[in-house]
């Protein structure tokens, strides 16, 4: 058994950005998407905008999504949670 299928119940992406928010073909919340049905894995998405702008890329429905503006002590923490579905 590979530890991906052993140990991967939740699995998350964090996104660091100075808002520059996205670039590409598609947008990181299709992305998430598409993989969470591809996969059968019920991945989070978590962004922290560095800098207060308006920026947004998760999609605001999706209770798997979280933004998140500014950095401090409290964040990682905040991350780490959201990312096991403790939030």
């Amino acid at each position: 058994m590979s530890c991906l299928t052993q140990y991967a119940t939740t699995w998350g992406v964090v996104i660091l950005t100075d808002s520059e928010t996205w670039a590409g073909d598609v947008h990181p919340s299709r992305a998430l998407r598409d993989y969470r049905r591809a996969s059968g894995i019920d991945a989070r998405l978590v962004v922290v905008g560095m800098v207060s702008n308006g920026f947004s890329i998760d999609d605001p429905a999706d209770p798997g999504m979280l933004d998140v503006v500014g950095f401090d002590t409290a964040t990682p923490q905040l991350v780490s949670d959201f990312a096991r579905g403790a939030l």
